[in-house]
């Protein structure tokens, strides 16, 4: 009987093109969300640019509210992030999210920027589906028509680690 010695080779191509690939998905997704709020733009006559808007901005998650503050639209990443599904949270409130520990003090004072129509970061302690407590950084931005009226809200949220 013959014996077979197997050689090991040197790094093969595709441990670094996974990388490459991941890097692509993420910026077709973020395209795609891209593309998505450009099309709001039109539709509301928006005067956020959103291109410049996001070109900068690392976030987890995106959440976007009609002027009542009712979820009419969340990325993937917020899905990652919390565990509820778009169905699930399409049409909540975003306080579904909070709990015991969220403070009172920090969710009024993001109240009283929506109310004002003033942009508002603020860390706030968050909640999974799953029940688990989490960090998070929320920027909320007003989007305003060509006449300053609030139609929408866009929260742009990432995870933080305290």
């Amino acid at each position: 009987m013959k014996t077979i010695k197997l050689q090991r080779g040197p790094l093969l191509c595709w441990d670094i093109y996974s990388g490459y690939l991941a890097q692509q998905a993420k910026n077709f997704n973020r395209q795609l969300e891209l593309d998505f709020l450009k099309s709001l733009k039109r539709q509301y006559n928006l005067l956020l640019d959103f291109d410049l808007l996001l070109e900068n901005r690392d976030f987890d998650a995106l959440v976007l509210t009609n002027a009542n503050q009712e979820i009419c639209w969340v990325n993937k990443g917020f899905t990652k992030m919390t565990g509820y599904s778009t169905k699930y949270a399409v049409g909540k409130k975003p306080n579904f999210l909070q709990g015991e520990a969220t403070s009172k003090t920090k969710v009024d004072n993001i109240r009283m920027h929506i109310k004002r129509g003033i942009a508002v970061k603020e860390n706030v302690i968050n909640y999974r589906k799953n029940g688990e407590a989490y960090h998070c950084e929320i920027h909320i931005l007003p989007l305003k028509d060509q006449h300053q009226n609030i139609t929408h809200l866009l929260a742009l949220e990432n995870v933080v680690n305290n």
